[in-house]
């Protein structure tokens, strides 16, 4: 007799806010794109603030997959019209306050430690 450990399927998180028409292209192709590459979209609505160790890992994340500084990570993360940032500390307590001003959509693997926003000509 074998024993055989159960087979874990990748999972990646999508921060997604349904009035977005990028982020609503992106679960698009996220959904699709798991069918045929064996893995599970985690949908979070972007209603609600990540929590503080979720920001800290996206914006570790993000700067290694993006090759920024985290300062520059820190700010990629917000919108647009957010105040200036620079630290995880900072971003944090913005979103607190305000959770719609983080942006989306942000796709994130946990497991391999990558985050991305992706850029989609509309």
């Amino acid at each position: 007799m074998s024993f055989r450990l159960p087979r874990t399927v990748p999972l990646l998180t999508i921060f997604h806010n349904p009035a977005n028409s990028a982020s609503k292209q992106a679960l698009q192709l996220l959904k699709k794109a798991s069918v045929e590459h064996d893995f599970k979209v985690d949908v979070v609505d972007a209603s609600a603030a990540p929590t503080h160790q979720q920001v800290s890992n996206i914006v570790e994340f993000l700067a290694k997959t993006e090759k920024i500084s985290v300062p520059q990570s820190c700010q990629r993360i917000l919108t647009s019209g957010a105040p200036s940032v620079s630290t995880v500390g900072q971003v944090q307590k913005l979103l607190d306050k305000d959770p719609k001003l983080f942006v989306t959509p942000l796709i994130v693997d946990w497991n391999k430690g990558k985050a991305i926003i992706p850029n989609f000509l509309i």
